[in-house]
């Protein structure tokens, strides 16, 4: 006969189904990832005595430029700069970060109109140098939205090179579960930026977002799994 009666059994099972039945420990959110919501959750800022900045686009003409872009991958709005000069653009969001695995993810193209891209390490559109560049990077939230400054930039997720040209939109994705348990419980800043000094250059931002997360049992677990505990050991010490 089983050590253990039928009904401790039915407690046994009930203390695992407490434990292993958990919610997931939710990973940082973007507000308003898709921009169908406007900028509603950002916000931009442009580099002073430079022309355009980060508009909501939709169909497949730029906002300023009119140029020829491939419509919002997801839903009808993206973001994208444009202009009719040069200039200097940042779109960001600060979020929580809180430790666990996370992926953080988005869509992007890339209209640079020069042919050509320059990328000093810079984001001042008047520095006497070709600078054609975008760039995506986590950063200290009190570092200046421009900075490119290695102790502001704690993850660079993309950044354009001489090589880099294209006419669509790639869904590109990081691994920043380091980055987020670097500074778990810190306000962090995404950054989409964008600079140009020889001709127009769209940078469509589209379907931002962050997913992953830890299983992690919540109170109410812990107190149902004590409960199960305590008939179990009432059900033996009655066998």
């Amino acid at each position: 006969m089983s050590p253990f009666p039928s009904r401790s059994l039915a407690l046994l099972a009930a203390l695992s189904a407490s434990v292993c039945i958990t919610p997931a420990l939710a990973a940082p959110v973007i507000v308003n990832g898709g921009f169908e919501s406007g900028f509603t959750g950002w916000t931009r800022v442009d580099q002073l005595g430079g022309d355009g900045t980060f508009f909501i686009q939709s169909g497949t003409q730029s906002p300023v430029f009119l140029d020829t872009v491939p419509a919002p991958p997801e839903g009808s709005q993206a973001a994208m700069t444009d202009s009719n000069g040069p200039g200097a653009h940042v779109l960001y969001q600060d979020f929580v970060a809180s430790a666990g695995p996370a992926t953080l993810s988005f869509q992007l193209f890339l209209g640079n109109r020069a042919g050509l891209f320059g990328s000093p390490n810079t984001l001042d559109f008047s520095v006497a140098a070709i600078n054609q560049q975008a760039r995506v990077d986590i950063l200290k939230a009190s570092a200046d939205p421009f900075s490119v400054a290695a102790a502001d930039v704690l993850l660079t997720l993309f950044a354009t090179t001489d090589a880099t040209l294209d006419t669509s939109y790639h869904t590109i994705s990081a691994d920043i579960t380091a980055v987020l348990a670097a500074n778990d419980g810190q306000t962090l800043r995404l950054r989409f930026a964008e600079t140009d000094n020889v001709f127009p250059f769209q940078l469509g931002v589209d379907d931002v977002r962050i997913t992953g997360g830890t299983a992690v049992p919540e109170p109410g677990s812990f107190a149902l799994a004590g409960l199960a505990l305590l008939g179990l050991a009432c059900s033996r010490r009655r066998a």
